[in-house]
């Protein structure tokens, strides 16, 4: 089981990094575990998407949440009355929280919990 997950962080690494596309290896990503992952590379970078596009609107925030089994991503924009919870796999989050706009929205709800603790 450890040999697929590092094969799947492998090729979530290599879409990520537009090593290997989709549409020079069709084939490879219509079935078994390579398509698995695809989707989930598209669901991540849609998150992705959704961030860079949120972060500009005052009050947006992201966090994550859970335990090593369970992670989950939040994203909300309550002026868009927007909330997405998606699961994600660690490597999925440690590329999503590589993101500038997921950074800089981590860093405001940071620096938002330490204004509210010292109060």
């Amino acid at each position: 089981m450890e040999e697929r997950a590092e094969w799947m962080r492998n090729l979530f690494n290599a879409l990520t990094s537009k090593q290997i596309s989709r549409n020079r290896n069709f084939a490879t990503f219509s079935r078994g575990w390579s398509r698995l992952v695809y989707h989930r590379y598209r669901v991540v970078d849609a998150l992705k998407r959704e961030a860079d596009r949120l972060a500009e609107i005052p009050g947006t925030s992201c966090w994550v949440s859970g335990n090593e089994g369970e992670l989950f991503f939040h994203l909300q924009c309550p002026r868009m009355q927007y909330t997405r919870k998606v699961a994600l796999q660690g490597y999925e989050w440690e590329w999503l929280g590589q993101q500038r706009s997921v950074q800089s929205m981590l860093k405001v709800n940071a620096l938002d919990s330490q204004l509210h603790d010292n109060d």
